[in-house]
């Protein structure tokens, strides 16, 4: 699940730790690569949603390497909050229940899923953006922000075809 964007610390008008916007984007990245991987063991998945999978892996490993490099750089504390131990728990439970479908239905909850997990996580870079007063930070939420935008196109036009 994507973080909630009603809590204090994801106004934009609220100071939000570094570390937490480093925890946040781990826990996003570590989410993508977790659906894209269980796409990607699928059998039966047409090759188009396959490949996606595959470019959502790599890109998202990637960047997961390159936040925690910046956790590391900034000297960041950079632990799980409470709302993300929650997404977890509810990502844990998305996958398990995306796992029972069918080929057909299978392809259409992994696209969905990523449309959504990939704009809510927009909806947060862009409160991110707004709140931070990193350079570091804001240059990589502006690239991590250019990835999540290209893989949630490329699912919608893979899903409305």
């Amino acid at each position: 699940m994507a973080p909630e964007s009603t809590t204090p610390a994801a106004t934009a008008d609220t100071a939000v730790a570094p570390g937490e916007t480093v925890a946040q984007l781990i826990a996003l990245d570590q989410q993508a690569v977790a659906m894209a991987e269980q796409a990607r063991q699928h059998e039966q998945l047409d090759p188009p949603v396959a490949e996606l999978a595959e470019q959502i892996s790599i890109h998202h490993r990637r960047n997961l390497t390159q936040t925690r490099a910046l956790g590391d750089a900034e000297a960041l504390d950079v632990t799980d909050t409470p709302t993300i131990r929650n997404q977890r728990v509810e990502e844990e439970k998305r996958l398990k229940a995306m796992g029972e479908l069918d080929a057909d239905a299978y392809r259409r909850g992994y696209l969905d899923a990523v449309v959504e997990t990939h704009e809510q996580a927009l909806e947060w870079i862009g409160e991110r953006l707004e709140a931070t007063d990193n350079e570091a930070i804001r240059k990589h939420l502006e690239r991590t922000r250019d990835n999540f935008e290209d893989h949630m196109k490329a699912a919608m036009a893979l899903r409305d075809n």
